[in-house]
């Protein structure tokens, strides 16, 4: 690894973890004040639904966005004004007039600035790292992500109680800032293709433009549509765990933060253990092998609230759900590795910001159906049938793909194709 990749990989590591840790702290620390306030679990809910409904409508705009401009100053000016946003809010709320609907709007904002960012960053790994260390960058992305979600929700349950909101407002502002920084020392194009000058087509044009070629590329439309019907059953998971752990087996809540925890720990030590190996070279046997897997946890995560298995131990219960989820996440994570950096390597510079957009449109836009579905069916359907359901949908979707062949054959040529060779500007 040179000198230039090595730095830019620093820097981007290190913003990305204090970003992100910042926002975690100040999302947790609103979602206390709002169930402190209010007492009501829908305005919590509100909060959510303001944080996820801009990445869902803006991520074609800010794919096409990425793929017209200098995606850095996209990075740049995204940063600093969250930062700023975050500094008008704080000046209002402390000074003028402490309102949740305040809040509503602050979380609004910042998420679709949000959205703008990470889509110009997820297309600029490429760029930035080349394709030698795509691995070992995304691994380290998702590591920095997962030990600040961690550390969030531990340091933010510390200083909540003699804290007030302004101060978690500040943490961000600094946060966002310090991000800035670093994204200004970043190199995004050191291995970047040469855009064309004077686009002909206009903005409208180029957010069709990339749908048509999406679904003009076997490939990553197969690849898109699964991974958009892995995230929707998938949403089983966060819904159905509170209610088995609290409702059905009567344990503390305590006990579900671990076992909820353990998602992002397992998440971290495999995305530090991918880190440190080489890029995998049969990434088609780790997609199926983890979809295999995945299904069969959470089959088996749904065990314990079966009729049979009622006199197990709360105790018993506790260790073994914090192992399946443990099992759960680094599946997950055996899956997205491949998958992102086989979309990464596979997308022309010129589209990858659309095709990135798109994908997390679709996975994020059936993620809050999946809730709200499966929330729904919690009333009616056991807990162990439900999440037989979901991990026998996600075996049948690779059974069908394993028929049909049409993503597993174009795994394979991917796999047997070498790395492109491009030369990092110096």
């Amino acid at each position: 690894m040179n000198a230039a990749v090595k730095k830019n990989l620093i820097l981007f590591v290190s913003g990305k973890m204090i970003a992100v840790l910042g926002s975690s702290l100040y999302g947790f620390a609103i979602g206390l004040y709002i169930l402190a306030e209010t007492g009501s679990s829908l305005n919590f809910a509100i909060t959510l639904m303001l944080s996820v409904l801009p990445r869902i409508l803006l991520a074609p705009v800010a794919g096409a966005l990425s793929d017209r401009l200098d995606r850095k100053k996209i990075i740049i000016i995204s940063d600093f004004a969250c930062a700023i946003w975050l500094t008008i809010i704080l000046l209002l709320f402390h000074f003028v007039f402490p309102e949740i609907w305040l809040l509503y709007t602050a979380t609004a904002v910042l998420s679709t600035l949000n959205t703008f960012y990470s889509t110009a960053v997820t297309s600029s790994i490429y760029n930035m790292i080349g394709p030698e260390h795509l691995q070992k960058a995304m691994s380290l992305n998702q590591a920095a992500a997962s030990l600040s979600t961690i550390l969030g929700p531990v340091l933010g349950g510390v200083l909540f109680g003699f804290m007030t909101l302004p101060f978690f407002m500040m943490i961000n502002i600094i946060a966002f800032t310090v991000s800035g920084i670093a994204s200004i020392l970043i190199n995004y194009h050191l291995f970047a293709e040469k855009k064309e000058e004077n686009k002909q087509t206009n903005f409208f044009e180029d957010m069709k433009t990339g749908f048509v070629y999406v679904k003009n590329q076997p490939f990553i439309f197969n690849l898109i549509l699964v991974c958009i019907w892995i995230n929707f059953w998938f949403a089983v998971f966060p819904v159905a765990m509170p209610y088995l752990v609290l409702t059905v087996k009567g344990m503390e809540p305590f006990q579900l933060g671990i076992i909820e925890g353990s998602l992002s720990v397992g998440m971290l030590i495999m995305a530090i253990f991918l880190s440190s190996r080489p890029e995998m070279k049969k990434k088609e046997n780790a997609i199926i092998g983890g979809m295999i897997a995945l299904s069969l946890v959470l089959v088996l995560l749904g065990l314990p609230s079966m009729p049979g298995l009622n006199a197990i131990s709360n105790n018993l219960v506790f260790i073994y759900l914090i192992i399946m989820v443990l099992l759960l996440s680094t599946f997950v994570m055996l899956i997205n590795m491949p998958v992102m950096v086989l979309l990464q390597k596979s997308t022309p510079d010129s589209y990858r910001g659309r095709v990135m957009s798109i994908m997390e449109m679709g996975a994020t836009a059936m993620t809050p159906l999946g809730y709200i579905i499966f929330g729904a069916l919690l009333e009616s359907v056991p807990v162990w049938l439900l999440f037989s359901v979901c991990g026998l949908s996600i075996f049948l979707l690779l059974c069908y793909q394993l028929w049909k062949r049409t993503l597993i054959i174009h795994l394979r040529e991917l796999d047997g194709k070498p790395d492109p060779v491009v030369t990092a500007e110096l």
